[in-house]
């Protein structure tokens, strides 16, 4: 598994992969009409390459094939963590849950929260992520539900070593 920095070239894998996931895992947990309006956005280059731009935002590779994608806001929001269908249970969103945590405490922050889809809610909380509140945003007409969860970033252990 290969994990690097997302580049503008990217844009086109992530928006696809974005795709396929909402419609291939999401929606076992949202109506149609939710999946159809969630997913409404993936060809939105211009959009994802800003989000890769403004954001610690990291790509997984298995085989040459992108296996997910995750993001991270400067003010610690985790914006986005998404695995292929076909690279589910592998690790690989652990592995990308763990290196945005890492540029949590290297950027210093105490918080990192995010907004947890149905899905996704119990991998959060496996991790610590604590439900801070229950939402139903609006997205293109529909209303969704998500969790708004927090956890607390680790302050990295003092070196002892004299």
């Amino acid at each position: 598994m290969l994990l690097r920095r997302a580049t503008a070239a990217d844009a086109v894998g992530i928006g696809q992969l974005f795709y396929d996931t909402i419609t291939e895992i999401n929606a076992a947990y949202y109506s149609p009409e939710q999946v159809g309006a969630w997913r409404g956005g993936w060809q939105n280059l211009a959009g994802w390459q800003a989000t890769i731009q403004a954001q610690h935002f990291l790509v997984a590779e298995a085989d040459g094939a992108l296996a997910g994608f995750a993001s991270l806001a400067p003010d610690g929001y985790l914006d986005f963590l998404f695995v292929s269908a076909r690279h589910q249970r592998q690790g690989v969103a652990r592995l990308l849950l763990h290196a945005l945590l890492a540029e949590a405490t290297r950027l210093e922050l105490t918080l990192v929260y995010t907004d947890a889809s149905r899905t996704a809610q119990p991998f959060f909380a496996h991790y610590g992520f604590q439900v801070e509140r229950e939402q139903h945003p609006v997205v293109r007409g529909v209303a969704l539900l998500n969790y708004r969860m927090v956890r607390p970033v680790a302050a990295p252990k003092p070196d002892t070593a004299f």
